[in-house]
């Protein structure tokens, strides 16, 4: 298993201004010792080429791997203009994440009223399988997140009937460790684990002496441990604290944990 970064642990750094993306990969590389970073679109300021070829070219010099680009979506629109815009859009980031040579690209299903879940289903699945084709000529994974907040994707359930309705080897799972709201989250992770390419470690809340206190770590390394999960395990902090402070004890703790059970 390896360790990265999802660049959202640093959102509030990004939005303030004190950090860009090559600023990001310089604390990966010499501060974190992250072996790979997941970017989120917004902390891109270009899609353009020469831009990206300058982040991919960064990236390389610091040995640190691109292991994700990961856009905000939401499929399963009622207008079709919306949801062809949709679709446009993610082929659009998988041009971007063959240009920085990420394997993976990370998007939602979407968001919609829970009352419209059922009617809407298919044009999620429609237009996932479009992306799905477009990606495949592109060599790059759709890598699908749960997420909650009235998302098409709240627990294991749904998730894995997105997978099966799709039916690509070109889509997989983005399981973030965190977002399942399944009666039991740990068996969630582990019945999804055959289906993962990619992974955040969320963390929520984090003492000053680096423990996690909402999430249990350590069923979250046995389960990857047990699966033999070689992929990217990218910290993603999404505490009140100080982010310049508080990422650090984040990949302290989840090296403690990696050391524990195994797993590097």
């Amino acid at each position: 298993m390896k360790l990265g970064l999802c660049t959202w642990s640093y959102n509030r750094t990004f939005a303030s201004g004190k950090m860009d993306m090559e600023k990001c990969l310089e604390v990966c590389a010499k501060d974190l010792k992250a072996g790979g970073v997941d970017i989120i679109d917004i902390h891109l300021k270009s899609q353009e080429p020469e831009y990206l070829l300058k982040i991919k070219k960064l990236a390389t010099d610091l040995c640190i791997t691109i292991s994700a680009v990961s856009p905000g979506n939401s499929f399963g629109k009622d207008n079709e203009a919306d949801e062809k815009a949709e679709v446009a859009k993610i082929n659009s980031w998988t041009d971007t994440a063959y240009l920085l040579g990420a394997p993976n690209l990370r998007i939602f299903a979407g968001w919609a009223p829970r009352e419209k879940h059922i009617e809407l289903w298919p044009k999620v699945v429609k237009s996932i399988k479009e992306c799905a084709a477009y990606a495949a000529k592109k060599g790059v994974t759709i890598a699908i997140e749960s997420h909650n907040d009235g998302g098409y994707l709240p627990t294991s359930v749904e998730t894995l009937k997105l997978l099966k309705d799709v039916n690509s080897p070109w889509v997989k799972l983005n399981l973030d460790s965190g977002n399942y709201h399944d009666k039991d989250m740990y068996a969630a992770l582990e019945q999804s684990m055959p289906y993962t390419t990619h992974m955040h470690a969320k963390i929520h809340k984090l003492s000053p002496d680096c423990r996690e206190l909402e999430f249990d770590y350590d069923k979250i390394l046995m389960i990857l441990k047990k699966a033999n999960y070689r992929g990217f395990f990218n910290v993603e902090y999404e505490g009140k604290e100080d982010e310049i402070e508080y990422v650090p004890k984040a990949f302290e703790m989840i090296r403690k944990h990696m050391a524990k059970y195994g797993t590097f």
